[in-house]
């Protein structure tokens, strides 16, 4: 390798950098697809041929093998000898095992994020969502009617509160009586490991019926069925009565008045003075520094409608829906816990 190329690939000239950013959808297909494939399951045995995994997983022998080529490149796979991978710690997060990314991957690279973003300039535009300019309709409509989406929602919601929220669940003591309602909660995921936790408390899952219906197997696996209900309903008319309220990536669907609307229906059904609606959400941080919370903002702004917010910015929702920001509590996770009392 000449002095200038050697140059070059260890500080790549502004020109470079920027290609690199802005061809960044082609490393997501490439990740769908080996995902979608599972390329990663099939070496968890140790380094296989091409041919060995085109094989297996009924596709094309060349074609595979450049993708592999292309993200091994980026420390996604591994070319140990010539046509041969393996797998690397960033591949092993793809495999379908408990505690991977591989739900998570599938539904953020999946080809309906492609067709989303492809319209983002009307997000843009009008502060309008991308999603419901390129389906027609808004995300949870859609979900409700196409069984495969709403199955990869769910199961990427599950995921990410298997993989990052189990350090924010420690850094908060939720406590060790009365009922928490989690608001949103999908399968039960946040509020099974809180109550595994904390072996005082009841519990209360609650979202639309079609979807907190896929949290019983789990409550009743785990034994918690006798501290646990199950309730249908929709947030944004009313929530069950509990002395507490817990939502995880629920207020950041949503825009300022509907956002305010879930938060004022927690204070009204609130039992007592003393009960607190704790928020598990990332809290964007100010100034240039990298943070996941500035990205899933951009999510937001495409697919939901909603958006991530600062303290500040959570401090005043809140005193909009008659409750004061007592505190934020910060993990070592992209979660933080923010926790409001009634005002």
């Amino acid at each position: 390798m000449s002095s200038l190329s050697s140059q070059h690939a260890h500080a790549p000239d502004p020109h470079s950098q920027i290609m690199e950013l802005g061809s960044g959808y082609r490393v997501a297909a490439c990740i769908y697809v080996t995902t979608k494939l599972k390329i990663a399951d099939l070496l968890a045995g140790g380094p296989r041929p091409v041919s060995e995994l085109a094989g297996k997983a009924k596709v094309n022998e060349g074609a595979l093998y450049r993708v592999l080529r292309a993200i091994a490149s980026i420390g996604v796979f591994r070319e140990e000898s010539p046509r041969t991978f393996a797998n690397t710690p960033l591949s092993e997060t793809m495999r379908d095992i408990p505690g991977s990314s591989r739900d998570t991957l599938l539904f953020l690279a999946d080809p309906l994020h492609f067709r989303v973003f492809a319209e983002l300039l009307h997000s843009v535009e009008t502060g309008g969502t991308a999603f419901k300019k390129t389906t027609g309709m808004d995300p949870f409509e859609f979900f409700r009617q196409d069984e495969e989406e709403n199955r990869a929602f769910n199961a990427a919601m599950t995921s990410i509160s298997a993989q990052m929220v189990p350090s924010a669940i420690a850094a908060y003591d939720f406590g060790e009586s009365g009922t928490l309602a989690d608001i949103g909660g999908g399968h039960g995921m946040l509020l099974a490991m809180i109550l595994q936790k904390h072996r005082g408390l009841r519990g209360i899952v609650y979202d639309l019926p079609h979807v907190v219906e896929g949290a019983k197997a789990r409550i009743e696996s785990l034994g918690l069925t006798s501290r646990c209900a199950i309730v249908g309903g929709d947030f944004f008319e009313s929530v069950p009565v509990a002395d507490s309220y817990v939502m995880k990536s629920i207020i950041h669907d949503w825009d300022e008045p509907r956002a305010i609307a879930i938060l004022k229906n927690c204070a009204s059904a609130m039992r007592g003075p003393s009960g607190r609606v704790i928020l598990i959400e990332m809290v964007v941080a100010p100034g240039n520094d990298p943070n996941p919370g500035k990205w899933i903002d951009i999510e937001m702004l495409a697919m939901a409608g909603g958006r991530e917010r600062t303290e500040a910015e959570y401090e005043e929702l809140f005193a909009k829906a008659g409750l004061r920001l007592s505190r934020v509590v910060r993990a070592p996770s992209p979660f933080g816990v923010i926790e409001a009392v009634k005002a």
